[in-house]
């Protein structure tokens, strides 16, 4: 199984501000998750015509990213997706948007604010403990975040394995051109192909989210 970039998936933020602080909790069974039709209404909204709806998706997860990069945020293409998720949950459940682009970054926005209160919330409980106990504590948390990961990869098939890593493997342009070429190989469109790796991501966080509350039960007792 391939290791390598095993610290490089997004998966590891569990703990880190604003990403991972709801990551358990969207691991309980029954969460939402995104779909194939969900995600279909949403560039359907966009624009009638599919290829310009996907252009146009395109530019906003874009802007996403760099709303969230340019405000210091650990996880931009992490925060720009649960952005676009929520608005898409929203068009699911029937909601009527009449202009996604411009409802999604008031969603941003939100998402920002939450991602300040958990920075601060763990600024605040780290102030409270000991400089050596919070790095020791620290340690150990990164420690069990990479253990889980391993387990839970190791229940994924190859094929979803190498997807995932694939996926979420180089930064910037590099990113773009894995999964265009990921996508062509695949014979799926690239909306198909990200709608497939957001299940499966959500697989992974689910199996840690386990795994992290079954491990820290048993360093209480």
């Amino acid at each position: 199984m391939r290791t390598a970039p095993l610290l490089s998936l997004p998966i590891l933020a569990t703990s880190s501000p604003g990403f991972g602080v709801s990551l358990v909790a969207d691991s309980i069974p029954g969460k939402w998750s995104l779909t194939q039709e969900g995600f279909d209404q949403f560039l359907a909204c966009l624009d009638p015509d599919r290829e310009k709806a996907g252009r146009r998706y395109e530019l906003i997860r874009s802007k996403l990213i760099n709303y969230f990069d340019w405000r210091d945020c650990p996880y931009p293409e992490d925060h720009a997706d649960e952005a676009l998720n929520r608005t898409i949950r929203k068009i699911e459940e029937g909601d009527e948007i009449r202009d996604p682009s411009t409802y999604v970054f008031g969603v941003a926005r939100m998402l920002l604010l939450e991602i300040g209160r958990a920075k601060e919330k763990e600024r605040s409980a780290l102030n409270l403990l000991p400089a050596t106990q919070a790095h020791e504590e620290e340690s150990d948390e990164a420690e069990m975040r990479v253990d889980c990961l391993r387990r839970c990869l190791e229940r994924l098939s190859q094929e979803n394995r190498e997807l995932i890593f694939r996926y979420y493997e180089g930064d910037g342009g590099t990113k773009i051109v894995n999964r265009k070429e990921m996508a062509g190989r695949l014979g799926l469109p690239p909306t198909a192909l990200r709608v497939r790796a957001c299940r499966l991501r959500e697989k992974l966080q689910a199996c840690m989210g386990e795994c992290l509350i079954k491990e820290s039960a048993g360093k209480i007792r």
